[in-house]
């Protein structure tokens, strides 16, 4: 295959894509890459695609390019691979249109978009486009969101501000994504994640955060910060934030679940994805348990079954096929 152009830039030609991707070939790679989708060319005698799959952060990221008219997700679709991720979409040259429930989101280059992988999507281009696409766990997202709501299809603009800000990190990661090693994953990651939960409080539904939710977003962060760390408890929350234990409490009830069932689930959460992923295989399941917060591996076993059907064990054979 060859590659998209490592320095993509908004006014890359057809040209520094190809030669890529037949027609007969693209349906099969997409789908290894981004999951269920369908393809749509009026001529696909003429039809040039490129994908280029890497990693920042722990996170996959597909560079796209393509002269199609049209890519669809449909629910058969859904039923037929993950839906557990969200993608960042980057509008890196050509203009497109994102359409999911009822929103549309209209790309120009330097703009971006999210789009859940759970729900029915169409995504229509005015010829040759490429794009970044960030696949990003939805539980891991929401943490980091404002209102812990993904506003799927809006246009987020990447010309001024933090939106600019974050289109240059993710960018540029994905520029030397072949030079970042793992023991820089976290920081990408958290980075990442922040830039994006800054860029986003912009477009929330007041386009401004009230005082409760200012809170609750410095909440996640520090959990998110001190997530590893088996000593973390709501009392250290609440004292790393500068809260009463009693008000953080309150401020949970009104998330639907308590501090410590928050900091549970996203450590389950993410033990869940390491266990599915081969680059974790040389792990055994004890020490993933314990480098996420676990002190007891028959409660985290417990745990987890609960949560998610499976034992440890029986899901990563399942998943980490």
């Amino acid at each position: 295959m060859g590659a998209i152009n490592p320095h993509i830039g908004t006014n890359s030609s057809f040209a520094e894509a190809m030669p890529a991707y037949q027609a007969d070939q693209w349906a099969t790679h997409l789908q290894e890459v981004c999951g269920e989708f369908e393809t749509i060319s009026h001529d696909w005698s003429k039809f040039r695609g490129a994908i280029d799959l890497r990693n920042i952060g722990g996170f996959d990221v597909a560079g796209i390019a393509m002269n199609a008219d049209r890519v669809i997700r449909s629910r058969k679709q859904i039923e037929k691979s993950d839906n557990k991720y969200c993608f960042l979409i980057l509008q890196l040259s050509g203009r497109s249109i994102l359409s999911q429930r009822n929103n549309e989101a209209h790309l120009q280059p330097g703009d971006m978009a999210l789009i859940d992988s759970a729900y029915p999507s169409e995504f229509k281009y005015d010829g040759f486009m490429q794009q970044i696409s960030l696949h990003i766990p939805r539980a891991t997202l929401e943490s980091f969101l404002p209102y812990r709501r993904i506003q799927e299809a809006r246009r987020i603009s990447g010309r001024a501000g933090m939106g600019a800000v974050t289109k240059e990190f993710l960018t540029s990661t994905y520029t030397e994504a072949a030079h970042i090693g793992e023991p820089d994953y976290n920081t990408v990651r958290e980075v990442l994640l922040n830039l994006l939960g800054a860029t986003l409080r912009g477009y929330s539904p007041d386009q401004v955060l009230d005082q409760k939710s200012r809170q609750m977003a410095n909440i996640r962060k520090v959990i998110e910060q001190k997530l590893t760390d088996p000593g973390l408890t709501p009392s250290m929350v609440a004292e790393l934030c500068g809260l009463s234990i009693r008000h953080l409490h309150r401020l949970f009830q009104a998330e639907g679940a308590s501090c410590g069932e928050w900091i549970r689930l996203r450590r389950l959460n993410e033990a869940r994805q390491q266990l599915a992923d081969r680059r974790y295989a040389d792990q055994n399941i004890i020490q993933i348990a314990f480098h996420w917060g676990f002190n007891d591996a028959a409660h985290f076993s417990r745990a987890f079954k609960q949560e998610f059907g499976l034992s440890p064990r029986q899901y990563r054979l399942t998943e980490g096929h």
